[in-house]
């Protein structure tokens, strides 16, 4: 007659749990990994469209665009950048009625900032495709002659949430392509990520 072992069956089945049990564990972690990260990339895509709609606001408040930080090219990408601070600070131009957001004014004066310490302003550039990363960032400016957009330009982003940003706003198309757009800088390993907002009249023409 055959007996069975009831205590070693007994340890298997008891292995069988612990190791679907650990299986499950594993696969659980991983999707509240992944949820955490896309939680991550729709806050910083929120912040984003925060400021442009700030934007908005102060210019149909004052009828004009916030100010170029730099009238000369010289002055390399301050030339496109814009004196965000104004979304906070007065900029004097008839109709201010702000502030029109509640982050920090930068300590250059020129653009914003979280207590993070990421960087956060507007710039002008265009559409046209394949900038986005480091060496062809110029690529994008919006020189005389382009059709050029309002974008929101954050710093200090980690590139697997820029990664995840671009899935939802174009599909994943990449670094250099479309509404969202991104490099990581190789010394500190902290992305800038950048959303192209609304299209404006090109001041440099």
């Amino acid at each position: 007659m055959l007996k069975f072992n009831k205590g070693a069956m007994f340890g298997l089945d008891a292995r069988i749990a612990l190791a679907i049990f650990g299986a499950l564990s594993v696969i659980s972690g991983a999707a509240l990994y992944s949820a955490i990260q896309n939680s991550k990339a729709t806050s910083l895509l929120s912040k984003m469209n925060e400021v442009g709609k700030a934007w908005e606001v102060y210019y149909l408040d004052t009828g004009v665009n916030l100010p170029q930080s730099e009238l000369s090219d010289n002055a390399n990408y301050k030339f496109y950048q814009l004196r965000s601070n104004y979304l906070v600070e007065d900029s004097g131009a008839a109709g201010w009625r702000g502030p029109y957001i509640s982050y920090n004014v930068h300590v250059d004066g020129e653009m914003l900032n979280e207590e993070s310490n990421t960087n956060i302003y507007l710039t002008l550039v265009t559409k046209e495709e394949t900038w986005g990363d480091d060496k062809d960032w110029d690529a994008g400016s919006c020189v005389s002659g382009k059709q050029c957009y309002n974008a929101i330009f954050f710093s200090g982003n980690d590139e697997s949430i820029a990664v995840l940003a671009d899935k939802q706003v174009d599909n994943g198309d990449g670094a250099g392509k479309g509404n969202f757009r991104w490099y990581t800088k190789v010394d500190s390993k902290k992305t800038r990520a950048l959303l192209v907002y609304a299209p404006v009249k090109n001041p440099n023409d």
